[in-house]
């Protein structure tokens, strides 16, 4: 009787120890981890509208629209920007230091702005091999500058 008490009680106080270091040493790692990969992840969103067939057969032009209304195009190419209207060609703005200039964009975008105050719509034409990261920039820019409503030709 005696002896089976006595391994009775050795059992029972080593079951009692359970070793959590492994799994502490695991969320040490993880918690770190989650939290600074949540921080990059940034969503994007583009915010456009598609014209409906029915506000395009009810706007009507009059004389006075016809007479303001221009088409403003912006070309990119491996060396720059070119931003035309229908009635000028403006100076080409060259990359700097093999990166495109936004700011020089964006000054030719204001001077059409003071031109055409009314004028909202921007053709975009980049040339097959810009990155779609540079797209979405000309975009912002041409959004910054008063033109909400761009579209993308090919």
């Amino acid at each position: 009787m005696n002896l089976r008490r006595t391994i009775g009680k050795e059992r029972r106080s080593e079951d009692a120890d359970v070793n959590i270091t492994p799994i502490m040493n695991v969320f040490v790692i993880l918690i770190p981890f989650l939290l600074l990969t949540a921080s990059f992840v940034k969503i994007a969103i583009i915010d456009f509208s598609l014209p409906s067939a029915e506000q395009s057969s009810a706007n009507t032009i009059n004389a006075n629209d016809l007479k303001e209304l221009t088409v403003l195009v912006v070309s990119i190419d491996k060396k720059g920007f070119q931003v035309k209207t229908s009635e000028k060609k403006l100076p080409f703005v060259k990359k700097i230091n093999g990166k495109f200039d936004y700011a020089g964009l964006k000054n030719r975008l204001n001077w059409v702005k003071k031109k055409y105050p009314k004028l909202e719509d921007v053709i975009i034409s980049p040339d097959a091999t810009i990155k779609y990261d540079t797209i979405v920039k000309v975009m912002d820019t041409c959004r910054e500058t008063g033109f909400p409503n761009f579209s993308i030709s090919g």
